[in-house]
């Protein structure tokens, strides 16, 4: 067995299936795939988080249904195309965090897998199977008459709202809890990481997912035969709402589940959406759930809002939906302040009971004054001791 890092060690939660320890407060940034486009990129991006007084980074390893790490199962991203075949941005990453003393949470994007109008190598998952994608309400009967086949009509379709970002799979498709789970797995497996973070694992909207898979399996679930199942849900509604529900959290729990068997000690957090009436009711992610049962390590809402009342609130609520069966770290919308209106939110989070907070992203810190941002927002800090039981993990590789 190896040894763990010192950012490992001091990164391992309390939480109820078993791992013990205190924590050190979470100072994180997202550092979204742009980053990763070439070694210079990865290197910039690692070290002004490090000048920022940040102790982990999330890395964007999965952005839309691609591979920015080595992978058998998943498509190289098409952002590397330009790069050398031998580079690997996830396992520089690693290296250069450990280098400034980050820990290194691998992001991954669930759902979410191809923009709109994005041009798909054959062997990208929604190109090797459309049927895999999610519809609108709109497209339900349709989907009944017409096979899936084409990209074309696929993202014309699904294109039902100004706020949907791309083409999502559908977690009641057969087979693609069984894809992702296997992704999960070899990365977690492959690369030394200290968290595993979900991301855009939610519904786009209340309008989806109306595809033909989604439906009959919520007719099974009812256990009704229907020559016209896509009229179930107007039936339903509350059964439908809390089938999509049931469904995403059967997918969360099999993914943590999975990260956790490959690497014991590896954090699990998610991104949630922070408004609970809307995570629950619009994109069907019950968060404070996931939380309460400890299927996460730590909860992740992305309170973006430049507005203190409404980010003490969305915290606060966080706080008190997860009680002491998972941390809180609260996203902040960097991209939409200056260092002091970070500085305020950091400390707001804090004043909430938040145990860390996460930037988003690496590219809002370009331009920031960030030896300020360090000094007053995230200057050093005393470190809490661990027990002397903590003191192996899994192998590196």
């Amino acid at each position: 067995m190896k040894l763990l890092t010192p950012l490992a060690v001091l990164l391992l939660a309390t939480s109820a299936h078993g791992r013990p320890g205190v924590i050190q407060e979470v100072r994180g940034v997202w550092v979204v795939r742009t980053a990763l486009q070439s070694p210079q990129g990865v290197d910039q991006a690692i070290d002004e988080a490090a000048r920022a007084g940040a102790n982990a980074v999330f890395v964007q390893v999965r952005g839309r249904g691609d591979a920015f790490y080595a992978s058998r199962l998943v498509v190289r991203s098409d952002l590397l195309a330009g790069q050398p075949a031998d580079f690997d941005p996830l396992e520089r990453a690693i290296a250069r965090a450990r280098a400034r003393g980050l820990a290194v949470h691998a992001w991954f994007n669930i759902l979410l897998t191809a923009n709109f109008g994005q041009r798909l190598p054959p062997d990208h998952v929604v190109a090797r199977h459309p049927e895999w994608v999610m519809q609108p309400q709109a497209a339900a009967r349709r989907a009944f008459s017409v096979p899936p086949s084409g990209l074309t009509w696929l993202a014309r379709q699904a294109r039902v709202s100004g706020d949907v970002e791309g083409l999502y799979l559908s977690p009641s498709a057969p087979g693609v809890a069984e894809h992702l789970e296997a992704a999960v797995r070899e990365m977690v497996r492959r690369y030394p990481v200290d968290g595993f973070h979900l991301d855009f694992i939610r519904y786009p909207s209340a309008e989806y997912d109306y595809s033909r898979v989604a439906l009959e399996s919520f007719a099974r679930r009812l256990g009704v035969k229907s020559s016209e199942p896509w009229t179930l849900p107007g039936r339903y509604p509350a059964a439908w709402d809390e089938h999509r529900r049931s469904v995403l959290s059967d997918l969360a729990a099999r993914l943590t589940n999975a990260a956790r068997s490959e690497r014991p000690a590896i954090l699990v957090s998610a991104a949630v959406v922070p408004d609970e009436a809307t995570a629950l009711n619009h994109r069907f992610q019950d968060w404070p759930d996931w939380g309460a049962r400890s299927l996460l390590d730590a909860v992740c809402p992305m309170a973006y809002t430049v507005d203190s009342r409404i980010f003490r609130q969305q915290v606060a609520v966080a706080r008190a939906r997860v009680g002491d069966r998972s941390r809180v770290w609260v996203g902040v919308g960097a991209y939409r302040l200056d260092v002091p209106g970070i500085v305020e939110k950091v400390q707001v989070a804090r004043a909430a009971g938040a145990e860390g907070v996460i930037l988003f992203s690496h590219e809002s810190l370009r331009g920031q004054d960030v030896d300020r941002l360090r000094r007053e927002a995230f200057p050093p800090a005393a470190m809490t001791a661990l027990p002397a039981a903590v003191t192996e993990g899994p192998s590196a590789r």
